[in-house]
């Protein structure tokens, strides 16, 4: 095999080419001192696909705790003892300050976010408030991560003035059982489906440093560029104690910009948001996420665990003299269709996914 130009690359994606899934391979192995040249490739795509603009948004844990799934990952799970607070869905009028706040501390976007599989017949009134409240505020883009959806809440959704879905693939299809079993794969694509068929964005992204291979980490990227979202959010492990993966060795600073820069070759389009691991994980390395390819963080605190102080990172973009902007910075690939299609086997079970696109 031979050794890439990381340069010739980036040119190649720049006039509209992609990365192939050998070189994928190849790009999440390189170590040393090439982490740099490829962190230089990336940036320059970042840079010609969108300029020095970046963005950031922010969640609220509108529900939490008492999940129903078994995420290994995960500290609401009821699987898990985390020794955290559950508590159910906030009143309209907290969820709509906290909207406020999150546009008065930089936050262009803001993100409903409840526990469990999906709405309940309970809790999907107060999911309708919710919105209609923050949808008061204008200039913030509405976002809901309430996991899996019916045809008709993504069309009430979509009627209310959400623009966007979060809905994570989280890790690989083939290494998606270690991870979870209360739920498959094939059901997260199933939601992301019906959101885009409704007319709903998609944010769709994965989680890294859960024990996944080199292999692993090609087919959740090929997965993200098939489905083709708008926000590609990526989060890096930070094992919570309780959890079965509170053993795991959290990713190195340099691995996780590695993982940043392939994703941004292979992704040239969307806003590439980096999300939970971030202050635990990249420590002093946290500046560089923007020189590795990204061009999103979330601010503030995440679901679980807690952020740094929106100041902090707002000066963070003004010392490297990017550009904050309050609107989005990437998109989905416009060569693509929106329209995507796994071959999902008979049995429900892992499979070799399709490659073809539904056009």
């Amino acid at each position: 095999m031979h050794e890439l130009d990381f340069l010739a690359l980036a040119r190649r994606v720049i006039r509209g080419g992609e990365v192939t899934a050998e070189e994928l391979d190849q790009l999440f192995r390189v170590e040393g001192e090439a982490i740099y040249d490829l962190m230089y490739a990336a940036h320059k795509v970042r840079v010609h696909f969108h300029g020095n603009r970046v963005t950031f948004c922010s969640i609220i844990p509108s529900k939490f705790g008492k999940c129903s799934e078994d995420c290994k990952f995960c500290a609401q799970s009821i699987y898990w003892n985390t020794g955290i607070t559950p508590h159910p869905m906030m009143d309209a009028e907290t969820v709509k300050k906290a909207c406020l706040d999150a546009k008065k501390n930089g936050a262009s976007a803001f993100g409903l976010v409840n526990s469990g599989r999906g709405p309940t017949k309970h809790d999907w009134p107060k999911v309708v408030e919710a919105i209609k409240a923050i949808k008061e505020v204008d200039g913030i883009c509405h976002c809901a991560t309430l996991g899996e959806l019916t045809r008709e809440q993504a069309r009430e959704l979509k009627a209310l003035g959400i623009r966007r879905i979060n809905h994570n693939i989280e890790t690989s299809r083939e290494f998606y059982p270690n991870i979870v079993t209360t739920h498959t794969w094939e059901d997260r694509i199933r939601t992301l489906q019906i959101a885009r068929e409704e007319g709903l964005e998609l944010c769709c992204g994965c989680i890294f440093g859960m024990g996944e291979s080199i292999e692993d980490r090609v087919s959740i990227v090929l997965s993200l560029r098939k489905i083709n979202p708008q926000v590609v959010p990526l989060n890096f492990l930070y094992p919570i104690p309780g959890t079965p993966l509170e053993h795991m060795e959290p990713l190195k600073p340099l691995e996780i910009l590695k993982i940043i820069a392939t994703v941004r070759l292979a992704l040239p389009h969307p806003d590439i948001k980096i999300g939970g691991g971030r202050e635990k994980n990249l420590r002093d390395l946290q500046s560089w996420i923007f020189y590795a390819g990204a061009t999103s963080a979330i601010i503030g605190n995440y679901l679980a665990t807690y952020g740094r102080p929106h100041e902090v990172d707002l000066q963070m973009v003004r010392d490297l003299e990017l550009e904050w902007h309050a609107d989005r910075v990437g998109d989905a690939d416009p060569l693509r269709p929106m329209r995507f299609s796994f071959d999902l086997p008979e049995n429900n079970r892992p499979g070799r996914m399709a490659l073809e696109l539904v056009t």
